[in-house]
């Protein structure tokens, strides 16, 4: 029966066969107007360049705002730049919380999410800004600043607090060095940053006898990193713990410890067929703070 289901397709597949292009064009966009009026969603086809669709916008967005609250010390008249913002998952439940002397920063490499988040968020709340950051990935691989050389567009000490959700999941180490010390010159002293990572101990995998499951999901050993795919290296990145310590420090950022379960990207996200997902067991969030003292002289460069 079960290979029988799969050669079988679906009501919904059937469907898409059928109905001609211009006819699921117009019921597609129909379809996002009404998510977005009942639900406030953004369209579905830009939610998945963010996170799967398995991930619930709403309440990541939710947990992940409270999380800042309770355990990263975020008020409501706090500056905040979201790094890599994607299309409001954070912005939207920020947009209620911060008052009139804080504001939101957000920048993203793709243009169409940024576009959504300045017409359906900044139209509402004009200390909401959204920038497109013209930076060559493998998603925008067209554009001539590398990561590792990509300056944020903001003054030294503009920011309260920093988020980097999934993003250094995706950057490579020069990149990753690149942007810990962007955003510890655009924090001021006291200013803190929450990120997640996927990250590996060796000597605790050695020791559990789990260190097959990384091997499994990041098949790549490049010594303090691994990766899914060495063709791909930006697909999927994991760092073992004595990296991420390294860089942060290099950046003059301050762990606060320990490293956390993140609100959003957890086990508890991991779909209930389990057959994605997964690695959400080592994905954890570091919170930290630039200290009051002096950075390095390498920090201070910034956007003309």
């Amino acid at each position: 029966m079960s290979s029988l289901s799969r050669t079988i397709a679906s009501p919904v597949t059937l469907a898409r066969r059928v109905t001609p292009q211009p006819v699921r064009n117009v019921l597609r966009a129909a379809y996002d107007r009404l998510s977005y009026a009942v639900a406030g969603l953004p369209p579905r086809r830009l939610r998945g360049w963010i996170s799967p669709t398995w991930f619930d916008f709403h309440d990541t967005g939710r947990d992940q705002l409270e999380f800042f609250v309770e355990m990263a010390g975020l008020r409501p008249s706090h500056r905040v730049l979201d790094i890599a913002c994607g299309v409001g998952r954070l912005a939207i439940p920020l947009s209620r919380y911060l008052n009139g002397r804080g504001s939101y920063d957000g920048f993203d490499i793709k243009e169409e999410l940024v576009d959504w988040c300045r017409s359906k968020i900044s139209t509402r709340r004009p200390n909401f800004q959204f920038q497109l950051a013209r930076v060559a990935t493998r998603w925008s691989p067209n554009e001539q600043i590398s990561v590792d050389r990509y300056c944020f567009p903001y003054q030294d000490e503009r920011f309260d607090f920093a988020y980097a959700g999934s993003i250094f999941t995706h950057i490579l180490p020069g990149g990753a060095c690149n942007y810990l010390e962007q955003t510890s010159r655009v924090l001021r002293p006291g200013g803190r940053l929450v990120a997640t990572w996927l990250v590996y101990n060796k000597r605790t995998l050695e020791l559990t006898q789990t260190t097959g499951s990384v091997e499994h999901s990041w098949k790549f050993d490049h010594g303090e990193y691994r990766v899914k795919d060495d063709d791909q290296p930006e697909a999927s990145i994991a760092y073992e713990e004595g990296a991420i310590r390294r860089m942060y420090a290099e950046a003059g950022l301050q762990i606060l410890e320990p490293f956390r379960p993140d609100a959003s990207y957890n086990a508890a996200r991991i779909p209930s067929n389990r057959s994605e997902g997964i690695h959400l067991h080592h994905c954890l969030c570091v919170i930290a703070m630039r200290p009051n003292d002096t950075r390095r002289a390498s920090h201070s460069s910034q956007p003309t």
